[in-house]
């Protein structure tokens, strides 16, 4: 079905419900694999820029590559040892092919094509991170 809203049925909103005593466990497990990602990766990739005072809850670990190449590159050798990021905000929501006279928007057209989302869970392990970074810094 077309369409970008996200609301959430209330089948789903009781789930949310009964996990909440569970949060604030899984945001600290997410901030260790992002502590660790930003501990190996350093600066190589480009990181969104998190505003001071700003209480995170460590949903996604996106980053943005070089090139659609490069990030396809990465993409192919991670799914050879079963490890799938996912694309991030892509398409360009300009580019979409029920969109009536969409206007170009290069820098959204540009950045859609390049950011990804490294797997982030509060249980991965710290061998599959170091594994990831370890494809991620061969394509620097």
């Amino acid at each position: 079905m077309l369409g970008i809203n996200a609301k959430a049925s209330e089948f789903q909103a009781a789930m949310g419900l009964c996990n909440l005593k569970y949060v604030d466990k899984a945001i600290s497990g997410r901030k260790r694999v992002t502590d660790l990602y930003d501990k190996l990766l350093g600066a190589k990739f480009k990181l969104p820029v998190v505003q001071k005072d700003t209480e995170r809850n460590y949903a996604y670990y996106p980053l943005v590559a070089d090139s659609e190449d490069q990030l396809l590159g990465i993409f192919d050798d991670l799914a050879k040892k079963n490890i799938y990021p996912r694309r991030y905000f892509y398409p360009s929501l300009n580019t979409l092919p029920y969109v009536k006279d969409a206007q170009s928007c290069p820098v959204s057209e540009d950045i859609s094509k390049r950011v990804m989302c490294l797997p982030l869970y509060p249980d991965l392990e710290e061998d599959t991170v170091r594994e990831i970074c370890g494809v991620l810094l061969q394509h620097e």
